[in-house]
């Protein structure tokens, strides 16, 4: 199913995106009186919520009114998925069974640890670039507390394992997101 770029509003044409923006051009402006208790509080909500001023949250207000009376969601984004390239490497060894199963079950959680760091950093990258594009509030956000603490497991699981190219990219994605964190 489809979700129309364009919603029909008692005859006139709205697109999502246009309720929540304020263009100088095609912008206009609304005045509403209220009471002086009613807009320190909504000055107090603004700058709790992250929001510039009292009427970018007026915008967010009227467009969930909007949006819940007139049944609009927001379209999903057309994205094509990048192609996967999967590397199969097979080595046929001749090793007698059995010959060393300590040292097979110590490949063997390298290899985990290696998939589950890839998995983290995937994860980072993917949260860095959304609060880069401040699609993410980073405010209070605890995944990306969560997520800090991840990277740093991970690290330490790169450096027990010697992945040395893995170690400098979670460096890198630990203090990108901590530098994110702080100066939010």
């Amino acid at each position: 199913m489809e979700i129309p770029q364009v919603i029909d509003v008692d005859g006139m044409k709205l697109r999502f995106e246009d309720l929540f923006k304020a263009p100088e051009k095609d912008g206009t402006v609304i005045s509403v009186r209220v009471h002086r208790s009613v807009k320190e509080a909504l000055m107090r909500l603004a700058e709790k919520e992250g929001l510039h001023g009292v009427s970018e949250l007026v915008r967010y207000i009227i467009a969930g009114f909007l949006m819940g009376k007139y049944k609009i969601v927001k379209p999903d984004p057309k994205v094509l998925a990048p192609p996967i390239y999967l590397n199969i490497n097979v080595v046929k060894t001749t090793r007698p069974p059995n010959e060393n199963p300590e040292e097979a079950e110590l490949a063997l959680e390298a290899l985990e640890a290696k998939a589950e760091i890839e998995e983290v950093i995937k994860e980072a990258e993917d949260f860095i670039t959304k609060a880069k594009l401040k699609a993410v509030k980073l405010q209070g956000n605890e995944y990306a507390r969560k997520l800090r603490t991840k990277i740093f497991k991970a690290m330490v699981k790169a450096v027990r394992y010697n992945f040395r190219d893995r170690i400098e990219k979670l460096k890198q994605l630990f203090e990108e997101l901590n530098n994110l964190l702080v100066n939010r």
